[in-house]
């Protein structure tokens, strides 16, 4: 099953958008949960996601899929609570919005692109190892290491779930 191994805090000036937390699971799949503080609409949410995954895969229709079905699987917007889980294993970005699953698109350059928002050094926000995140602050409150032990294994059967 997915382990929760960093997390981080997407933040837009003051406000704290999301919190991430990154799964790893076996063969190397790797799995982001974004769990929205702030409510979004769809548009902005999905424009936001794919002006970062722009510079890291130059595919526009990859680009374009990708946002057709975040909008898709967002028809009330993306409001504060909601969870967006997606998936790189298997050669394609899987995304699945509060346990149900919304759609995938074959792409290992995508889903590679897509971790990379979260990974590589130019990364969205600070991705910071569970372990080290032993204060609230770091993990924005959301999902907190005390807690991380209850959420993890309840978000690890979701995405087992989803991943399966």
């Amino acid at each position: 099953s997915a382990a929760l191994t960093k997390l981080g805090v997407r933040t837009k000036g003051p406000i704290k958008v999301y919190a991430v937390g990154l799964y790893e699971g076996g063969g190397g799949a790797q799995t982001f949960m974004l769990k929205m503080s702030y409510g979004v609409g769809a548009q902005k949410m999905s424009s936001a996601l794919s002006d970062a995954l722009k510079p890291r895969i130059g595919d526009a229709k990859l680009i374009s899929d990708f946002e057709e079905t975040l909008v898709k699987g967002l028809p009330d917007g993306a409001p504060k609570g909601t969870e967006l889980v997606f998936g790189t294993g298997g050669g394609k970005l899987s995304l699945a919005v509060n346990g149900k699953n919304v759609g995938s698109i074959g792409s290992k350059p995508l889903a590679a692109a897509f971790a990379n928002i979260y990974c590589d050094k130019n990364a969205v926000c600070e991705m910071k190892s569970v372990g080290d995140a032993t204060d609230e602050s770091q993990a924005g409150g959301l999902i907190t290491p005390k807690r991380g032990a209850i959420v993890g294994a309840a978000l690890g059967f979701g995405i087992g779930k989803l991943l399966s």
